[in-house]
């Protein structure tokens, strides 16, 4: 069996990708968004959280957050541990995830529940490097 780690996953579609999320995460998953052209489209959100979430939420958190252009910048300078690959929100019932990207960003919401965090984040930067 070959490890997770060395596995290469290709996504010819969105809806590729958000079924690969949620063959590990199930019902618990919340809401995919990708950012593209300086905004945020919703690819997923599940029917119970619709309305939660907008693209203008994450266009502002994005904005606001470490993973910004320029605070990544400066964090990498900072830590001077290579670059910034991804960032992880919890919160009393949901976990975030959010990706930078030379083209874009992701954000992957989750319901606070005992989800395999590895495989996730792989899954998130395999499709993220598919889209640089």
């Amino acid at each position: 069996m070959v490890p997770l780690a060395e596995r290469k996953i290709v996504f010819d579609s969105d809806e590729a990708f958000v079924a690969a999320l949620q063959s590990h995460l199930g019902s618990a998953l919340q809401t995919v968004a990708s950012r593209e052209d300086g905004g945020y489209e919703m690819l997923y959100t599940r029917e119970d959280v619709t309305g939660r979430f907008t693209p203008a939420d994450f266009n502002r958190i994005h904005g606001e957050s470490l993973l910004a252009d320029e605070p990544r910048e400066d964090a990498e300078n900072v830590f001077r541990a290579g670059a910034l690959n991804f960032a992880l929100y919890t919160f009393d019932t949901a976990v975030v995830l959010q990706f930078p990207g030379e083209s874009g960003a992701l954000f992957v919401a989750f319901d606070n529940d005992d989800v395999p965090l590895l495989p996730i984040v792989e899954v998130c930067t395999e499709w993220m490097q598919t889209r640089a």
